[in-house]
């Protein structure tokens, strides 16, 4: 238990100690900023390629859709399908129905819900609808984009979260282990400035002093550093010569006393 406590008083540990604690705290407030920035600017971002690849869909299908040509339409989609962050595309009709996908008619129902379109006007060219939903177990942002303002039906791509999440993820592993390394650095680099700056000096006038308790007043005091420890060396040395001087003075009276 003493060696427990005599560890932890060791001015090295508590240094490095104080060092890792600083250095979780810091990390904690990186990582949860980083966690937010990322998510917000990647998934605006995700949302945004959703939105270029659902107007590219919808001009290209516009024809199509007219002349109901089905194998054009799964043909167009399957140009698309294969993006990573891609989890479904589907084409309805004016009247909302499923004309084309990528499930290959095996649509979830979660997306067949009319209900979804209810509530918002497709007019304007640029307008767009954005919700998370829940498909198949899979958390996916569900982009509807109007095909020719709408009169002709929409475009809906659905991107899957987990990318985003799979992103910031492997990001926040890179921060982590560079944070980790560098707390290690600083720890190493710490204690090296330590050793050399405090530790070893005070070791070295520990010594000298308990020499001087013994009498061995030609001791040396003197330390090869530029800080506070050489207001201490200088100190002692003071007191040595004293100590020195009045020990004589003591022998001197002691001489002249027996005489």
């Amino acid at each position: 238990m003493a060696e427990s406590k005599s560890f932890f008083n060791n001015l090295r540990v508590k240094i490095a100690i104080y060092i890792l604690i600083g250095a979780l705290v810091f990390s904690g407030v990186i990582i949860f900023v980083t966690s937010y920035y990322l998510n917000r600017t990647l998934t605006d971002s995700l949302i945004k390629q959703g939105r270029i690849v659902g107007s590219s869909i919808a001009e290209l299908a516009a024809e199509r859709l007219i002349e109901n040509d089905e194998v054009g339409m799964k043909r167009i989609l399957d140009n698309y399908r294969l993006m990573l962050s891609n989890e479904y595309i589907i084409i309805v009709n004016d009247s909302l129905n499923v004309v084309t996908d990528t499930y290959n008619g095996n649509v979830p129902a979660e997306l067949l819900d009319k209900t979804l379109y209810a509530g918002f006007d497709y007019t304007g060219g640029s307008a767009y609808r954005m919700a998370p939903l829940s498909v198949a177990g899979t958390a996916v942002y569900d982009i509807q984009l109007p095909i020719k303002e709408g009169r002709l039906g929409l475009v809906r791509v659905g991107l899957r979260k987990s990318f985003v999440d799979e992103q910031i993820r492997t990001t926040l592993i890179y921060i982590a282990i560079i944070i980790a390394i560098g707390t290690l650095a600083a720890i190493a680099v710490a204690l090296m400035i330590i050793t050399v700056q405090v530790t070893r000096p005070v070791i070295d006038l520990a010594k000298a002093a308990q020499e001087i308790s013994l009498g061995n007043f030609n001791t040396p005091v003197n330390i090869k550093v530029k800080n506070e420890l050489q207001i201490l060396a200088a100190a002692i040395e003071r007191m040595k010569e004293s100590l020195k001087t009045s020990l004589e003075k003591l022998k001197t009276r002691s001489t002249i006393g027996r005489f």
